[in-house]
């Protein structure tokens, strides 16, 4: 049986998984053979052709976890391609092995960049707790937002209420902090903890198409993961023609304490700077975020300072008004002007040009950060990214994807000042 299953792989769809084994990224689920970023039919061929021993094994290729690769594993990967498998094993984010039990019905977010995942890939009628941002967010999730919050930041849980919910998975994030181990002991094996990385921008599709198959939304995923690149796409090309020598020298400021972070921070904020054709000035520092010197930044003398608004108080600095609930500007206008008039920030390029800019911390720290780097572009490259146009990005992802009834030339307060400040 296992020779005719064989044969007829190879006649149909012969070498096909070769070339796909060559993929730079690689779905990190069993039942992905040949090791690229999708599982189909090339894996049946090329595990069939490991069993021939035509190839050499692959990890990945043991589809069903049993520690051998068989006629079995054929079978498993047949069943994930038609989205009826009762198991699914995979490498998460903080590098276990988890086995997922399918189908997935009942998901408890701890973080709200898996909430808005989830909402994304439109699994959200599956979702029965959430964190604590959801739960204030009327505006982005006016049903999640009625759910029970059980996630309060970071790995701070309310683990009796998850026990009364009682959902498949847990999914939350790989955070720089202790607790997820308590998590993972708490909770399993009685409810799985599926920890992916989703302020990392660079590991953010790599989660979506991770989690597509956890929750057997491949299409909802395809769609967005094509729209995503059509819009990333013209901006990484551009900017990575851009020399080094010509890329602005930026201070990313966390509010108005001086507060930056180095590029060793794996989280949006640096990979904006990076993906917007930006240096960071503080890249290069140990660590991942701290506080500056004021003199430093000055004498560093940045070509561009941006400074994040966020609607909630942040060490010393006050609540500004921005975001989806505000209309009015004058508060982060007023926060840029504070930047402008720092006695010891007279002087630098930044100040004296005009390009000092600030922007609403959910374009920054969620999965929106995409809007972040356009208006970043458009702040270091006027002259490449004239035609791009933020606000028209921000707006079909909130009715396409978040699928709400939101007009931005009516509402929100996001940047200041949107468009560029001409030297």
């Amino acid at each position: 049986m296992a020779v005719v299953l064989c044969s007829l792989f190879l006649v149909t769809l012969a070498g096909i998984g070769i070339a796909a084994a060559q993929e730079d990224e690689t779905l990190d689920i069993y039942g992905n053979a040949n090791e690229d970023d999708i599982i189909d039919m090339r894996d049946l061929t090329f595990t069939a052709r490991m069993i021939l021993r035509l190839e050499d094994e692959t990890e990945l290729a043991d589809a069903n976890y049993d520690g051998r690769v068989s006629v079995a594993d054929m079978t498993q990967i047949g069943l994930i391609i038609l989205g009826r498998e009762s198991k699914l094993t995979l490498v998460d984010s903080a590098d276990r092995i988890v086995t997922v039990n399918k189908p997935v019905e009942k998901i408890v977010t701890t973080h709200p960049a898996g909430t808005e995942f989830v909402k994304v890939l439109e699994a959200e009628d599956r979702v029965v707790g959430v964190e604590l941002w959801t739960g204030k967010d009327e505006i982005l999730y006016p049903e999640l937002s009625k759910l029970p919050v059980v996630a309060f930041g970071g790995y701070d849980v309310d683990y009796e209420k998850i026990f009364e919910l009682d959902p498949n998975i847990v999914l939350t994030e790989v955070l720089p902090m202790p607790g997820f181990d308590e998590m993972v002991d708490t909770l399993e094996p009685e409810i799985t903890v599926v920890a992916m990385s989703m302020a990392d921008p660079k590991a953010m599709m790599g989660t979506l198409k991770t989690l597509r198959y956890v929750l057997n939304t491949e299409e909802d995923a395809e769609e967005f993961i094509n729209w995503y690149e059509g819009v990333m796409s013209p901006i990484t090309e551009k900017v990575a023609g851009i020399p080094d020598e010509d890329k602005p020298e930026v201070f990313y400021e966390w509010k108005q304490c001086y507060w930056t972070f180095s590029d060793d921070l794996m989280t949006m904020w640096p990979a904006q700077i990076q993906m917007a054709g930006g240096v960071n000035i503080a890249g290069d520092f140990p660590g991942a975020f701290f506080q500056v010197d004021k003199e430093w930044v000055a004498d560093k003398d940045p070509d561009v300072i941006i400074g994040i608004a966020h609607d909630f108080s942040v060490y010393e600095s006050p609540a500004i008004g921005c975001g989806y609930d505000a209309d009015d500007p004058t508060e982060i206008q007023a926060f840029r002007e504070d930047i402008l008039r720092r006695p010891e920030l007279e002087g630098c390029k930044a100040v004296t040009n005009g390009r000092v800019y600030v922007y609403y911390w959910g374009l920054a720290c969620t999965n929106r950060f995409f809007v972040g780097v356009a208006y970043m572009a458009k702040w270091l490259h006027p002259e490449l990214f004239e035609d791009l146009d933020p606000q028209e990005i921000h707006q079909e992802y909130l009715t396409r994807f978040m699928r709400i009834d939101y007009d931005l030339e009516e509402h929100g307060v996001f940047a200041f000042p949107e468009e560029p400040v001409e030297s």
